[in-house]
């Protein structure tokens, strides 16, 4: 289905004010759990975005990971949270109208297969024969607090942020394995950077000197420190930061 003025449809204008966003959700898991090289991982991300020129009005894009007819976007529980967390980042700070599955915030993995399911449990609290409650902190592994904690900063931050609900989109192809993107409303703007890889990169900040010139200071929204733009950069392994300008 395309978007009411497209220029690209098959068969006249469905007249669509919102479309959804499946090739993301197609892409993602692969893009986000791989790594970075100057083909696939986090350019598969940048390749998508990069067509936007197709659709009239790209903010108006509904945008997931997974739903009740996919897979969940994890198959299985992670070992660490690096890769999902550059997901739900990019998912909430990127152009379009995030949607998030219940579950994500506890980690809820699964396939299709066999039955859909699979991927429709119940959240475990409240239910006959539960023994654990994912309501409470208690009743929630580490990693699920891990989990739960970072996508509960992420939304709060959200909630009412301008900014990321209606800002212009500018992106950069990733620089080996870094990738670079800035939503931008009047004179205020977030940068968000993350390194694609579970290495520790360091990268030339040139390309993106026409948003950030050398000596630029920003806020990262999730350890709340300075961050000074210099000549390269180092980024720790699945490194992620939102930046905020002052």
């Amino acid at each position: 289905m395309w978007q009411r003025g497209a220029i690209v449809k098959p068969v006249g204008d469905r007249r669509l004010l919102i479309v959804m966003d499946f090739v993301l959700a197609i892409k993602a898991r692969d893009a986000f759990s791989g790594q970075t090289d100057r083909l696939t991982g986090l350019n598969d991300v940048y390749d998508h975005l990069a067509l936007d020129y197709l659709f009239p009005d790209p903010s108006k894009i509904l945008t997931f990971l997974d739903n009740h007819d996919t897979d969940r976007f994890l198959l299985a529980e992670p070992e660490n949270l690096g890769w999902w967390k550059q997901a739900m980042t990019f998912l909430l700070t990127s152009r379009g109208i995030p949607q998030i599955y219940y579950g994500t915030e506890i980690l809820m993995n699964g396939s299709r297969e066999g039955s859909d399911g699979y991927v429709r449990r119940d959240m475990p609290g409240g239910f006959p024969g539960d023994t654990v409650s994912v309501f409470t902190a208690d009743g929630r592994s580490p990693l699920q607090n891990e989990a739960f904690d970072f996508l509960s900063r992420l939304l709060h931050w959200r909630r009412g942020n301008d900014v990321i609900a209606r800002g212009s989109l500018k992106h950069f192809m990733p620089e080996n394995g870094v990738y670079i993107y800035r939503r931008a409303l009047g004179d205020r703007h977030v940068t968000v950077m993350m390194n694609g890889n579970d290495s520790e990169i360091t990268v030339s900040m040139t390309p993106t000197l026409e948003i950030m010139p050398f000596g630029t200071r920003l806020r990262d929204m999730l350890t709340g420190e300075t961050i000074t733009i210099t000549p390269e950069m180092t980024f720790a392994p699945r490194a992620i930061y939102i930046l905020e300008n002052q």
